[in-house]
Parts: C-alpha cells; structure tokens; sequence
C-alpha cells in the first residue's frame, strides 16, 4: 500500500508472502525511488554503516573465498538466460565456411534482463552475488567508477566514487518475505563525467571476468588482458592489477582442475533422484596411488528420450566437440531432429578422450536407451572418425550411416586445392534426388577431373548420396547440420569447469522445451513452419508444371523440358524427392493444384503440428542447485 511518501509491503490477510516490486510514476519513469526512510536517503552515515557498526573496506581475501556452489549457480543461471533457441535446418545449403572452430570466446558480456540495467527499485535477485554482478556489468557497460560501500550479510550498497558530489548509489538487501534480494534504493543519476576508472576493477574481479578466456588459454598475458578492458569497456587498469588478477585465476583454475569431476557423484545422485528412469552414468579408473579417477560421464534423460522415440523422425546425429579449456575432455552428442527440423538433444557424454573405445562406449548406451537393436530402420548421420564407424558397424550394422559431406569435402581439397568446382560438384553428387541426377553428375565430375573422380569414388559416393538411402525416415540430410547448430548453442557452456558446463546444457533443454511448447501451441496450421517453408519454395515451380492426368492418382507432369510421373495414391514421383523427403515435389505439387487436391493430404505425418505439439508436451524435471548436491569429497 502507500503510506505518505512511500510504497511498503503488507502481507494478505492471512498472513502469506507475496512478492511485489515498485511501480515509478508515469510523469516520471526514470525518478529515483526508495525503500528506506526519505530523510536517511541523502544520508552518508546510513549508507555507510548501521548504528553501533563500523563501515568495512573491500576485502580481496573475501572476494577470492567466494562459495564456489553461488558461482557455479550464477553462471548456470547467466548462459540459459543468454540461450536463444535454434532456427529449423534449411534445404540444400552448402556450407559457408570450412572452418569448424567457432567464433573467438571473449570475457563475458552477458544479455541484460528486466531493466536496461537490472538496477531499478523493486528489482529481485536469487542472490547478493548475482546483484554484485548487475553492479559490475552497469560500471563496465557505461564506464562508470563504483566502489562498494556496504558488505554486511543481508545488505550490499554501491556508490560512484568519482570526487565530487555525484549522488549514484544502490543498495539493496534480503527481503524475507519473498527470500530474494531486492534493490531497495536507486539514484539514478551521475553528476560526473567517466575517466577512465572504476575501483570494482580489482584484482578479483579481474580474475572472473577472464576466468573463462584463461581456461581455454593459460598463455593469455596481463598486457593482452589489460588491452582487451582497453578495448572493451573503455577502462583502465594497471599492469600489476592485470598481472595479480591473472595469477588469482589460474590459482582458482588449478584448484578447479584438481576438483571439478569431483562433484559429479553427487549430480549423478541429484539427477537419480529428480528424474526416474534417466539413465546416468559415472565411471571411473584407478590412478598410480589405486585412488578412483574420472573416467566417462553419461546423460540420458528419460522424457527426452520416450518423446524422442515416440514422436520424432528416427534420425540421430553424432558427433564430438572439445572442451574449449586447457583440461582434457570431449563432449559427445546424440542429437535428434523435430517435427519443425529442429535439433534435439536426446543423450550426451563427456569423456577423456576421443577414442574407438569411447565410442564404442557411447554407440553401445545409446543402443540400450533408445531401444535400436541392430539399428534397422534408424539412420545416422556423423563424420568419417574410423573410431565412429567401427563401433557402428558392431553394435548397429543394420543402421543406415551416412558420413558427412562437409568433411568429405575438407579431406578432397586437401589434395585437390586448385580444383575450384570441387565443392559444387560434390555437393551436387549427394543432393542428386534420382539415379539418373547422380550419374549425370558422375560424367561431370569426369569431364571437368579424372584424378578427382577416382578419388570420389574410393569413398564410396553410394553411402552418402540421396538417391540410394533407404526410403522412410524423411530425411534429406547429407550433413551434420544439427549437430553444428546444437555446438554453437553450447559454445560458452563448453568454456565453463564440468558442472557448470552440463547443468547448463541440461537446464537450456529445459528452456528449449519450454519455448518450443508455446510455439507449438500457437500453431494453427496442420503442418510445421518447416513445411510451410518448403512448400513455398516448391510451389514457385509447380505453377510452371503442365500436367496431363491418367487414372487411379497417375499423372505424366511436364516442366523445364523433362517428364515427370507423379503417382498420388502411392506418394510418389520418378524425381526422387517426394518420396525422400516426405513433402510433395514440385511436380507432384503441379499435379495437385492441376485436379484441386489438398497438398497438406500428402504430407508426411512426421512434420505435422499434432506431432510437434507432443514432442514438447512435457519436459526434464528440475534439478536442484549446486549448493544441494556438490561434495567436497572425491571418488
């Protein structure tokens, strides 16, 4: 309610909380506001320390003991608030780049939340970590000098430091009403201009901030990060709080090194426990002392994988990424595709190394959690790795394996590097939809390259081209695409220590699921976007088509000069592409429009909205936070 001059909260009448926040006025919404009495607002005393206490200074030791569980929280919480879901996976796109490393990792800058700078009154946070982030990213982002004024338990305030009568300042404490930390007093405003400093730019803050980069390079110098807040946030630090910052990390990170695949018996247990049915696994191996060691972790969550099995297209992509630090790991992926041809995690694995062993491994969990028998009827899709394709042919030597003409690609240049036509005419090959399309293309590649065409044909083009794949799973696919798209999506998670790292990838499932859920429930239409998409396309040729009609679905379709028969009643067309893809050709599309059949009749169901709708019908459970289940023990 309001009481004079201020906003305060009351509990309802029967005494439960309730979380509120505080509205600003509309003939004012950037007026500062606050919690605190008015005639204590302007006073130093009162934000400085409480009667009968002494005001603290900054302590380093202080910063560099921070709970270890509410830094591995922030940053779970930051890179899922930072996800953004992935876009469905195009038709016929030759890559643009050969380059599989990602785009250079930098400091953290992360995604703004609520308010432009999370700092308005009434804003909530988990915890007084998370509010001095908010501070810190304001000082950085605009170039501000702050200095931290307040460190009790229950209370944290910041004000500018710059000389002067600049009034800027926040404070903000634990609210135990809503058990979240509120900010309870802003000023917005600085009277001073920006020089180039801010006091929170110390030593252990230097640390955090490049925590991250040191992981993946621990030759990064204090000159180079001293250039890069140059650079970045228009700041100044000196060589020495550059040189101590980057000494802190790396103590923390040797720490890290040393304990981090310690925790992991207790996430296995949490997720046990949060999720039945899930299959985890946590192996180990003795070192030289005879101490338990870890060896290989594995994820499969049991709703992703009963909604994968049950709604999705039997399509699964494998791959490896490496962790981007200096420790030693490698994330392997299954990665299914939706109703929408979108990616979808269904299991992941972190290893040691990338191995026939780990591989064998892995193939032979996702075997037994997906129910793949001898892989009949399941299709594959991943790179050449001899370690990959041994474990394949033994555990599912029925599966239809098709290896990835991106890396196809990348292995011909190699040899052939002045062969500038390569790329298409390889391309071309795999994207052939009929036996006819590909031996044209053979005698291309023949005409323009003999030694090319020999070296084409050692890697055996019938096991990685469209029109000798078995017919059923609706895929067109001669990439990894899905893959790609899923390690982009976990490129930061990947610069994070290992429990970090899988909670983040575990928690964005969840926020994936979420998101796609609304999405689905908003669609009218029978079909996905995907379709839609697609259908769009086909359909520019399909009004060009001239279409002669026969009996019992039968139709002789003309267009570009060639002959086409188009067989609606079986689903089928001598392109190819119709019965490959599960959506109408052009061709088949001409015939329809031609005799006014609905081309949403001939869809494959696999794309429809219903189907999408259940894949997203339910999610993985919560997983509580580190603070619940790290152990400071090992093995």
């Amino acid at each position: 309610m309001h009481d004079g001059d201020r906003w305060v909260h009351v509990p309802d009448e029967e005494g439960a909380n309730q979380e509120w926040s505080i509205p600003v006025t509309a003939s004012s919404p950037n007026a500062n506001s606050s919690l605190v009495p008015k005639e204590l607002e302007n006073d130093d005393e009162y934000w400085e320390y409480e009667i009968g206490q002494k005001p603290r200074k900054p302590n380093e030791e202080e910063d560099e003991e921070e709970e270890l569980e509410d830094r591995y929280e922030l940053e779970i919480e930051q890179s899922v608030a930072a996800f953004v879901d992935e876009e469905f996976i195009g038709r016929n796109t030759i890559p643009e780049s050969e380059d599989e490393d990602e785009d250079e990792f930098y400091p953290r800058d992360r995604k703004r939340k609520r308010s432009e700078d999370k700092l308005d009154v009434g804003t909530s946070f988990f915890s007084g970590l998370e509010f001095k982030e908010a501070v810190l990213q304001y000082a950085l982002r605009k170039g501000r000098n702050i200095e931290q004024n307040r460190w009790d338990k229950t209370k944290l305030s910041f004000k500018c430091a710059t000389k002067g009568k600049c009034k800027w300042r926040v404070y903000c404490a634990y609210d135990e009403p809503t058990q979240k930390w509120l900010v309870k007093t802003r000023y917005r405003y600085h009277s001073c201009t920006p020089n180039g400093k801010c006091k929170m730019l110390r030593s252990p803050v230097i640390a955090r901030l490049f925590l991250d980069k040191l992981r993946e390079d621990g030759n990064l110098m204090p000159e180079k990060i001293q250039e890069i807040i140059k650079e970045k946030w228009k700041l100044i630090a000196s060589r020495n709080q550059c040189q101590r910052g980057r000494t802190l990390a790396l103590k923390w990170l040797h720490k890290e090194y040393a304990d981090q695949f310690a925790h992991l018996r207790g996430y296995v247990s949490e997720i046990e426990k949060t999720n039945p049915g899930t299959s985890v696994v946590l192996e180990t191996i003795p070192n030289a002392d005879g101490e338990d060691m870890f060896d290989r972790f594995y994820v499969c969550f049991e709703k992703l994988r009963t909604l994968w099995s049950g709604t999705c297209r039997p399509i699964i992509g494998l791959d490896e990424t490496f962790l981007k630090q200096e420790v030693k790991g490698i994330l392997l992926t299954a990665i299914g595709h939706d109703g929408n041809n979108q990616i979808y995690p269904i299991a992941w694995t972190l290893v040691q190394g990338e191995t026939s062993d780990t591989w064998l491994w892995f193939i032979k969990q996702l075997k037994r959690d997906l129910k793949l028998g001898d892989g009949e009827k399941f299709v594959l899709l991943s790179d050449s790795l001899k370690g990959l394709i041994s474990a394949i042919e033994s555990e599912l030597p029925k599966a239809e394996h098709r290896r990835r003409v991106k890396h196809i690609v990348e292995n011909l240049k190699k040899k052939h590097k002045k062969k500038y036509l390569l790329k298409l005419m390889v391309w071309n090959l795999a994207w052939s939809y009929n036996t006819t399309q590909f031996e044209e293309q053979v005698m291309k590649m023949q005409d323009y390259s003999m030694s090319l065409y020999d070296d084409v044909m050692k890697l055996e083009p019938k096991k990685w081209s469209l029109p000798y794949f078995r017919l059923g799973s609706c895929c067109e696919d001669v990439d990894n695409n899905a893959t790609e798209s899923f390690n982009a999506t976990i490129v930061g998670a990947r610069a994070k220590a290992v429990v970090p790292m899988l909670e983040t990838i575990r928690r964005q499932a969840m926020v994936r699921i979420a998101k796609r859920r609304k999405k689905s429930l908003r669609r009218q239409q029978r079909f996905t976007k995907y379709v839609v998409k697609m259908l769009e396309e086909e359909k520019e040729d399909a009004d060009k088509c001239i279409t002669t009609p026969g009996t019992h679905g039968v139709f002789d379709v003309r267009l570009s000069g060639q002959t086409y028969d188009v067989n609606t009643n079986r689903m089928t067309c001598t392109c190819g592409k119709w019965q490959i893809t599960g959506i109408p050709c052009e061709h088949a599309y001409g015939a329809m429009i031609y005799v006014g059949l609905n081309v949403d009749d001939y869809v494959s169901e696999f794309f429809s909205t219903d189907l999408w709708q259940q894949t997203y019908g339910e999610s993985i459970s919560t997983v509580r936070g580190p603070r619940f289940w790290m152990k400071k023990d090992k093995y």
